[in-house]
């Protein structure tokens, strides 16, 4: 078996040639019988690494093309893990027996008595199997992190589904434009529409409206019906994906001037007011949401609440292009919006849909 001083050997700068016994005393290394805690290359003389580097497991490993140990040091560069990890930390059988969310609840009611009860915190974390406080708190801190992997591996799960519907839909628009179902109506196309109907809908003046697009509003009415037929028999929603991509985004074609845009909206339209609020504040996004589900059964208008937050239809129209995505792929956020949706229901049930509005 080799020694520590054979395989404690600095390589750094050299040619494999001149290392050519080095790899061999690496090749009849016993790996089976490493422990990275006693040997020199453990590096174990401190135990908090700055996270924003990348460390070596001795003090002169050579470059990756080279003969190096195992790098453990950047698994667990800081923290409690690294401690837990050094010290052989394993979770007691005790909390083993449980499952994941009643020992992480339980584990986590043991903690708030820390600051405030401190022999009950010692006699609950022994009760439980610990050794100590910071064996405890590593527990924690494993079951933490058994929870993040479970939520990445489920939002990889949903990102990789979106991704696949996002393809077929795609698909779908080609065939219908190749279809002709795309193809403009009066000599207006679907982007035109839709941005028009955006810009009705944030309080453009139909005439002006009209005025833009280039048409009058008997043909207006014909073209309008003729889409809304369309968008009705196209059971692929390859239209109405179209529709809904420029109504959302209406600064488009014959609406893309700076003039046409000016005074078609709220003084949120431009990117300021309460749609920069909203698009940066998820909770606050669920609160108006909510807000407006409870004013509709209290016969509340949604646009009249909209503009108590400084929205218009098409800022919302926005908003909900923002956040919908990140909702459809990350679990926790589906996760937090049921906690906001139950608080803030309640809070405007109570309140009569935000009689008193704290914005």
């Amino acid at each position: 078996m080799s020694t520590i001083n054979e395989l404690y050997q600095n390589v750094s700068g050299k040619n494999k040639d001149e290392y050519r016994d080095y790899l061999l005393v690496l090749d009849r290394m016993d790996w089976h019988s490493y422990d990275y805690t006693t040997w020199p290359c453990a590096d174990l003389s401190f135990q908090d690494l700055d996270t924003n580097e990348n460390y070596d497991v001795w003090p002169f490993k050579p470059n990756l093309n080279e003969p190096h140990w195992v790098d453990l040091n950047n698994q667990f560069p800081s923290g409690i893990r690294r401690y837990g990890y050094v010290n052989k930390f394993v979770m007691p059988e005790q909390v083993r027996e449980l499952s994941h969310d009643d020992a992480t609840d339980i584990l986590n009611d043991i903690k708030d008595l820390k600051d405030n009860n401190a022999e009950e915190f010692n006699d609950q974390i022994n009760e439980y199997g610990f050794s100590d406080e910071k064996h405890f708190l590593w527990g924690i801190a494993l079951l933490d992190d058994a929870e993040e992997k479970a939520y990445d591996a489920a939002d990889d799960f949903l990102k990789e589904q979106k991704a696949k519907l996002d393809a077929q839909m795609d698909a779908h628009v080609e065939a219908a434009e190749a279809g002709g179902l795309l193809d403009p109506i009066s000599g207006i196309d679907m982007e035109t529409w839709a941005a028009a109907n955006a810009k009705i809908a944030g309080g453009m003046d139909l005439e002006e409206v009209l005025k833009v697009v280039g048409t009058e509003k008997p043909i207006w009415d014909e073209v309008s019906a003729e889409w809304t037929a369309r968008m009705s028999q196209d059971t692929t929603f390859a239209i109405s994906k179209v529709y809904g991509d420029a109504f959302m985004n209406s600064n488009i074609g014959k609406f893309a001037s700076e003039e046409t845009n000016q005074g078609s909206a709220s003084s949120s339209s431009n990117g300021s007011g309460g749609l920069n609020e909203v698009m940066e504040d998820f909770e606050l996004y669920i609160k108006i949401m909510c807000h407006q589900n409870m004013g509709a059964t209290q016969g509340k208008d949604a646009a009249s609440i909209l503009q108590e937050y400084g929205l218009t239809v098409t800022d919302w129209s926005s908003v909900g292009a923002h956040w919908s995505p990140k909702m459809a792929t990350d679990t926790r956020m589906a996760l937090q919006m049921g906690e906001l949706m139950e608080k803030y229901n309640a809070e405007f049930a109570s309140a009569k849909a935000g009689d008193d509005i704290d914005f």
